[in-house]
């Protein structure tokens, strides 16, 4: 059971990873015509936050707290790493629902309404807030990696 739980734990971590890589490839190429292919993709990216975040994020919650529970004292809510892969749920939620999707909405609606500058804005906010949740999800996947403080 163990290790089919820790399966479905890594494709959780898998699918959030990926997204943000895909974003981060793929952003560029389609906002340069600054139209309506930019403002459809960037609703797309605001929807994934319902399609493959939360989906990734409540898997990666139930099958840690599986595991944990189900390690036969193996691992505690208390070691840190345990600590930090919560942490990280909450903090990717928290930046999801209150920066990522309503910026792609607003640079959106930006490219829809020929307002470079708000367009901009956004996705200057959505490169910043995506960085720090990329650069805490490699921090929190090494944690885990390496069991840290256990």
């Amino acid at each position: 059971m163990t290790e089919g739980l820790l399966v479905l734990h890594v494709l959780g971590v898998a699918a959030w990873l990926g997204a943000n890589v895909t974003q981060f490839a793929v952003n560029g190429p389609m906002i340069e015509d600054r139209g309506p292919v930019a403002a459809r993709w960037l609703r797309t990216t605001a929807v994934m936050s319902k399609t493959i975040y939360m989906p990734a994020a409540i898997l990666i919650l139930i099958t840690g707290i599986l595991l944990v529970v189900t390690s036969d004292a193996d691992h505690a809510f208390s070691d840190p790493f345990v600590s930090i892969g919560f942490l990280m749920i909450i903090v990717g939620a928290v930046v999801g629902i209150t920066v990522l999707s309503p910026q792609a909405e607003r640079a959106a609606d930006a490219f829809d309404a020929d307002d470079g500058d708000t367009a901009d804005s956004a996705l200057a906010r959505i490169r910043q807030f995506g960085s720090i949740d990329t650069v805490l999800l490699v921090v929190t996947i090494w944690a885990m990696a390496t069991k840290l403080g256990t």
